[in-house]
């Protein structure tokens, strides 16, 4: 009963398995390839403090990696890795290494007291990925392997429905956490706008937009605001099985991430990309099929 309501929520093929491979670890690769290793690279060692099971790395081992020369041998070793992994070439072996490689990365640059949990959805989502069949299909093995293999429907289906309860509980436990951490006071009119502020006048951001120094002015909106982003937070759940409110909740997540994106100066491309694992693949197969025939 349970594997047939997971079918009927979720697209259950091996194909749109293979397209939530291309999507999590593409959206890995772009972002790798627009980042600069050697810049990280420059930085003196003396500063970092490697945090959780980076600690068991000895300083040695850093001492050599945290040059020009180690972090650009880092970016090539991640980007093949990447590349074989959304091409789906020795995909057994390619997901593992780059969910290996990316999560030693995250480490790394968090060692440096940088935090930033936009890509960590992605990463639990290479995590599922690395442990499943995600190179039945829409894959080079698919296409180089004579003996095509096709597992129960339920084998494909079970982690892009575990990939999608892992974004849902992301937006659900920030209700929780916000609430519980600043209760009522976190619907104050200066709440939003003394955060957004503070975050614009910082230099850890990649942008500098300047919309929130205009929030004061409608203070008195604010609260509306902030109850109906934790109502659409609270209802994403919603998302996964209810494919008619899918599109609703998810457009709201496109406007609520590119408003903070100019209130905010903070962005989640990664999480964004993401909602991709969403689209029921299986409805576009036939145009794939058909391109592929023309």
């Amino acid at each position: 009963m349970a594997r047939g309501i997971v079918n009927r929520v979720v697209p259950a093929s091996a194909f749109a398995l293979g397209v939530a491979r291309v999507v999590v670890n593409g959206t890995f690769l772009v972002s790798v390839l627009i980042t600069s290793f050697s810049a990280l690279g420059r930085l003196p060692v003396t500063i970092m403090r490697p945090t959780g099971a980076m600690k068991l790395l000895p300083w040695s081992f850093y001492d050599q990696l945290l040059t020009p020369r180690g972090m650009t041998i880092l970016k090539i070793a991640i980007v093949v890795s990447l590349l074989l992994s959304t091409a789906g070439l020795f995909t057994f072996i390619s997901t593992k290494t780059s969910f290996v490689l990316v999560l030693f990365y995250q480490g790394l640059v968090r060692s440096f007291g940088h935090f930033n949990h936009d890509e960590m959805l992605a990463v639990y989502c290479l995590a599922v990925l690395a442990f499943t069949p995600c190179g039945d299909e829409f894959s080079l093995d698919h296409r180089l392997r004579k003996r095509k293999r096709a597992l129960p429907a339920f084998a494909y289906a079970y982690p892009i429905l575990l990939m999608q309860l892992l974004m849902a509980w992301v937006y659900f436990s920030s209700v929780l956490i916000k609430l519980r951490t600043a209760g009522l006071s976190y619907f104050s009119p200066d709440n939003f706008p003394s955060l957004a502020i503070y975050h614009s006048l910082d230099n850890l951001h990649d942008t500098s937009f300047r919309l929130a120094f205009w929030l004061p002015q409608v203070r008195g909106f604010v609260p509306f605001a902030v109850g109906l982003v934790l109502l659409w937070e609270f209802i994403f759940p919603l998302a996964v099985f209810f494919p008619r409110m899918r599109w609703w909740i998810l457009g709201a997540g496109v406007v609520f991430h590119l408003s903070t994106l100019f209130f905010m100066n903070i962005f989640f491309p990664h999480q964004l990309a993401l909602y991709l694992l969403f689209v029921n693949w299986d409805k576009l197969r036939p145009l794939h099929q058909a391109a592929r025939a023309e």
